[in-house]
């Protein structure tokens, strides 16, 4: 190598690593549109975040933005009313997004079309339509959407995964049964939910604004994605209602996958709080050739050894970190491991499996005429 092609090489590289510093030092600007209990959460996440600075929140109701103003009283972020009003601030760089339901993929889409950077909470969509809409304005975005998923975020599922896919921990995996049961409320007790919940053409009903997650989840830990759904459920309690006009408060549905892999979900607000036979709660089991994985227990049972544990305490317990990965994507230019794409296949197994209840028949991915 001669002196100046040396030189060259030189200053190439440092002018990288200098550009790279500034990367990591720059700061970025985070407006937060939703501030109910989920959007304050990422609003406290933010605040914790190193060269963050929350500059708006917006919210319709008058409460929610003061409480936000004083939470985030540090930086002095603007207040607004009308979401728009903060998508098209020229001094916002990410935008995070916690609204109700049906509002996440306009908003999304609106601002990836802005240029923005966008943490938007689960589901991405509550129809495939709505999902569609967001994919296709993202591919022609110079942004990244980073999905709510929010499991995909705790150590201990990070850890869980690691020991299905790279330890291979139960051989090949074959079947996952998972569940999130609990106990009905008392007579006349309602549970603490806002009105837009309830309402099954906002929140796209129990298994699509809830269930995602957990169904996630098991994408996560099939490594495909469902090819058809088949199930059942309706609101139980107080008195039995057909599914499709108000949320249900109980389903069972059997998702087939593209790997051939089978999952078993239930989801039931009808466990008594004493039945200990079956565990109440949430939890995941994959069964596979050479034993089973309990997700949730950190446990793995060979099908002729003894069981173990695989977590530590420090995994165990270790803190959802969304906003951290959020803003070390957007740093480092690297597209977030929970992506769109992940965004969009969980919104649309839950919204496959809603439709199976829905229909009383099966229904195929290929039904929803949204390609991810």
């Amino acid at each position: 190598m001669d002196s100046k092609t040396g030189r060259r090489a030189f200053i190439a590289g440092t002018s990288a690593a200098l550009l790279a510093q500034a990367q990591q030092q720059r700061e970025i600007k985070v407006a937060h549109i939703g501030i109910g209990n989920r959007g304050t959460s990422l609003l406290k996440q933010v605040l914790e975040q190193p060269g963050a600075k929350v500059v708006a929140v917006c919210d319709t109701d008058p409460d929610k933005r003061d409480a936000a103003q004083s939470l985030a009283k540090r930086d002095n972020p603007k207040s607004y009313s009308e979401y728009k009003q903060v998508i098209d601030l020229k001094d916002v760089d990410a935008i995070a997004i916690a609204t109700p339901c049906d509002l996440h993929a306009p908003m999304a889409a609106a601002a990836l079309e802005a240029g923005k950077y966008v943490y938007c909470e689960k589901p991405l969509g509550i129809t495939p339509e709505q999902v569609a809409d967001v994919l296709k304005v993202a591919r022609k975005s110079k942004a990244f959407l980073q999905i709510g998923q929010q499991l995909r975020y705790y150590p201990h599922m990070v850890e869980a995964m690691k020991q299905l896919h790279q330890n291979k921990a139960v051989g090949t995996p074959f079947v996952i049964k998972a569940q999130r049961n609990s106990t009905a409320t008392q007579p006349g007790a309602g549970r603490p939910r806002p009105a837009w919940y309830d309402d099954v053409k906002r929140s796209g009903d129990l298994i699509v604004e809830n269930a995602v997650h957990n169904i996630d989840a098991c994408n996560w830990a099939a490594q495909s994605r469902p090819v058809s759904a088949y199930g059942h459920g309706k609101k139980y309690l107080p008195k039995t209602i057909p599914a499709g006009s108000v949320m249900m408060d109980g389903f069972c549905v059997s998702y087939h996958y593209e790997n051939d892999m089978h999952l078993e979900y239930t989801q039931l607000y009808l466990h008594p709080r004493q039945m200990k036979e079956l565990r109440n709660g949430q939890w995941y089991i994959v069964f596979g050739s050479e034993g089973s994985l309990e997700i949730n227990g950190g446990m793995i049972y060979p099908m002729w050894g003894e069981a173990k544990k695989y977590l530590t305490p420090e995994i165990e317990n270790g803190k959802e970190n969304a906003m951290a990965e959020f803003m070390r994507c957007i740093r480092e230019n690297q597209k977030p491991f929970a992506s769109i794409e992940v965004g969009a296949v969980a919104a649309l197994s839950a919204i496959m499996g809603r439709e199976a209840i829905y229909r009383k028949r099966m229904v195929t991915w290929k039904e929803l005429g949204v390609e991810v």
